[in-house]
């Protein structure tokens, strides 16, 4: 009997070492990706390498990672299933459906909770660049340049045509950034 015990906590120890070098192994390119944008030199390996980094990690706009945000849930990486984890050593299945039941009654609220942390990070990116901008007073008089929309823009020219048209001159300022313009020839 002692010898039995012996032996499965050998085996399990065996296991548990094995299964540390396979995820060690397995994580490496991952960690080296995440921390030094190395790729490795395969191609296919790249991409799916980029593509796994990419679908578990957490975005700063939003706070989860894109599974999250698809799935109600957070993924498990297969690696950490073959260790031994307080998570994989006490899954329950049907906790986990009632867990998983209730997230994805609540995903909406994730998902909302997500959608305000974009916005706020977007009014926070609008708020820096916007610090650095300049504003610029023009008066009657002075002679400008108007950007080429894509409406006005000719399309036979392709991208190499012009980005802007003019020179027109200013004819009234009612407030700043408001303009009234007429061309040079009348």
């Amino acid at each position: 009997m002692e010898d039995n015990m012996e032996a499965d906590v050998l085996a399990k120890t065996t296991f548990a070492d094995e299964m540390i070098d396979r995820v060690s192994n397995w994580t490496t390119p991952i960690v080296s990706y995440l921390k030094d944008k190395l790729l490795p030199d395969d191609t296919e390996e790249a991409r799916k390498l980029n593509v796994r980094a990419t679908r578990t990690t957490v975005r700063t706009p939003t706070g989860k990672t894109p599974f999250k945000l698809a799935y109600g849930s957070d993924a498990v990486i297969p690696a950490k299933v073959g260790l031994t984890s307080y998570r994989v050593t006490h899954y329950n299945n049907e906790e986990n459906e009632k867990q998983l039941r209730l997230s994805h009654d609540l995903i909406d609220k994730v998902r909302m909770d997500a959608e305000q942390r974009v916005s706020r990070y977007k009014n926070l990116m609008i708020k820096h660049h916007d610090s650095f901008v300049k504003p610029r007073q023009y008066n009657v008089g002075d002679l400008v340049l108007e950007r080429v929309s894509l409406a006005t823009k000719d399309p036979t020219h392709g991208k190499l045509g012009p980005n802007w048209e003019g020179p027109y001159r200013v004819i009234n300022s009612e407030r700043q950034g408001l303009y009234y313009l007429e061309a040079l020839d009348g």
